[in-house]
């Protein structure tokens, strides 16, 4: 039917073949298995011109319209593919979306009115084909779905803090083998055995700790680790103030957690321009970030 709509347009089989890219004999045969399908001729052919048939002027603007209709369509596609309007849906963990994530993508959002951005802030891990995601933001923990494409943001420091309120009822571990006695306060994703780095290279393994409290928000965590009930590795630069003005205590300075990597997910690797804009700003800005992380001083943190 498309064939059909632009022979007609153009007037000849040799200049419809130009305008699809195909073969004149090609252009021919899709009018022969066109009619055939239909059981009525649609255009009078001679050497030197077409003419539509009464049957043919009656198809034509139906299969005209439906033409038009789909290179609309194709037009509509490629303005989402290639221009940064309509919606992205991004998928992260309420700490990330209470704070950095409105830092990193408000310069994006302000140079393009039209895009427009939903944000499905949860700590738990959404299903992204069912919630249409475009982007999930997620930390290594959470990591374990393989079909996805994960692009790498940023590492964390972690380290293991504790309030001081805790540290004089409980006392302060001095070795990792001592944090065996300890409360914890941890992640859902984050169980044990917790690798523990030594800056020498040595590494522990604390297998199994007491813990009382259990939850997927990080944030969550930080609050019941300030009331004093228990210990709990944080992102360093997420507690640098409260480490210096004593409301956290950092722990065994010379043994950390592992680094906690953040990721940014997509389903293709192939993605509209807003997704690969929105990457862009995410990874300049986390990039940044942990630049200011690492500028944090180890001694004002762990005295």
């Amino acid at each position: 039917m498309a064939v059909f709509a632009v022979v007609v347009a153009e007037g000849s089989l040799a200049a419809a073949a130009r305008r699809l890219g195909m073969s004149s004999s090609a252009v021919s045969q899709h009018l022969r298995a066109l009619e055939s399908s239909l059981g009525v001729p649609l255009l009078h052919r001679s050497t030197r011109k077409l003419a539509l048939t009464e049957a043919g002027a009656a198809f034509y603007p139906g299969c005209e319209a439906m033409l038009q209709q789909a290179q609309q369509a194709q037009q509509r596609l490629a303005e989402l593919r290639d221009t940064l309007v309509g919606e992205l849906r991004i998928a992260t963990t309420v700490g990330i979306g209470g704070g950095p994530l409105a830092e990193a993508l408000a310069p994006l959002l302000q140079a393009h009115p039209q895009l427009m951005l939903r944000v499905l802030a949860d700590d738990r891990v959404v299903d992204m084909i069912e919630q249409r995601v475009d982007i999930s933001l997620r930390v290594s923990r959470q990591l374990a779905d393989t079909s996805m494409i994960a692009h790498a943001l940023s590492e964390w420091p972690m380290v293991l803090c504790a309030a001081p309120r805790y540290l004089s009822q409980h006392g302060v571990p001095e070795t990792p083998q001592a944090l065996q006695q300890h409360r914890w306060i941890s992640g859902n994703n984050a169980a044990f055995p917790l690798d523990l780095h030594h800056a020498s290279g040595e590494t522990f393994r604390l297998r199994q700790a007491q813990g009382q409290i259990v939850s997927d928000s990080m944030h969550v965590m930080r609050a019941f680790t300030r009331m004093g009930l228990g210990i709990s590795g944080q992102p360093l630069y997420e507690i640098g103030d409260e480490l210096r003005r004593g409301e956290l205590i950092a722990l065994l300075p010379a043994w950390r957690p592992t680094p906690l990597r953040l990721h940014a997910l997509t389903l293709e690797r192939a993605m509209p321009e807003k997704t690969r804009q929105a990457l862009r700003y995410l990874r300049d800005y986390f990039r940044r970030l942990a630049e200011k992380s690492l500028a944090i001083n180890a001694d004002d943190v762990f005295n």
